[in-house]
Formats: C-alpha cells, structure tokens, sequence
C-alpha cells in the first residue's frame, strides 16, 4: 500500500516514486499490472492529480511502466536490469538515510555502530524465525 508521509524533508513525488519502484523490483507489482488510475490514486492519498501524473511519466521515461491509451498505466519491467535497480534504489535510500543523520549531528562512527548493531539483531532474529 502506498502511504505518504506529509512530514518528510523528502518530496511527495520522490516518496511516491520510489515507492512504487520498490513495488515493481519487489514483485508486489507484477508485469502488466495495472496501476491504480491518477484520479484513484490521488483521491486515496489526497495529493494533486499532477503530482501523480508526474511521477507515472517519469516511471514510464525510466522503462518501469507504459501507457495505454485509454486504459492507463501498466508494469513493464525488464528483469534483466533487476540487478542495477535494486543497487541504484540502494544507493539512493542509503544517501538520504546518511544525509539524515548527518544532519542530526550523528558521528560517522555512531551512524556504523548502530547499524552493525541494528543488522546484527535482524540476523539473529532471521535465524530464530
């Protein structure tokens, strides 16, 4: 489900961009799935048909969705570039998360300390499951 947080420092488009991305590299949005029409989708999370419309273009322009003509906007993934995307959504969640921290006045050894931590503690419940 797609939620946007109105109190993020990151853009609504960004959020719902990336959301959706993670969706399709996921398999949460199978090929050819239908995308919730713009109208839909910004009645449900209250933001401007623009916005949406913008995001679904910019989707399409980066090979991660196409429009039909009267019908709207499907999945059209290519999964032999699975491995690229996921290191690119990567690299763009662990800039903001470090830019975050950054800013909080965090130290570079705090920030890996808590992380190493933090993995870590999700191995070991990994495990336990």
């Amino acid at each position: 489900m797609l939620k946007i947080d109105a109190g993020s420092a990151v853009p609504v488009y960004e959020q719902l961009k990336r959301q959706i991305k993670l969706g399709i590299v996921s398999g949460e949005y199978p090929q050819n799935h239908r995308m919730p029409s713009i109208r839909q989708l910004a009645a449900q999370l209250t933001i401007n048909p623009n916005t949406i419309a913008k995001v679904y273009r910019q989707l399409e322009s980066e090979g991660f969705l196409h429009s039909r003509t009267g019908s709207g906007f499907f999945v059209q993934f290519e999964k032999e570039h699975l491995g690229i995307t996921r290191k690119k959504l990567l690299a763009e969640i662990t800039d903001e998360f470090v830019n975050m921290v950054i800013e909080l006045g965090f130290s570079p050894e705090e920030l890996m300390n808590t992380m190493l931590t933090k993995l870590e503690r999700k191995q070991a419940n990994d495990q336990t499951e």
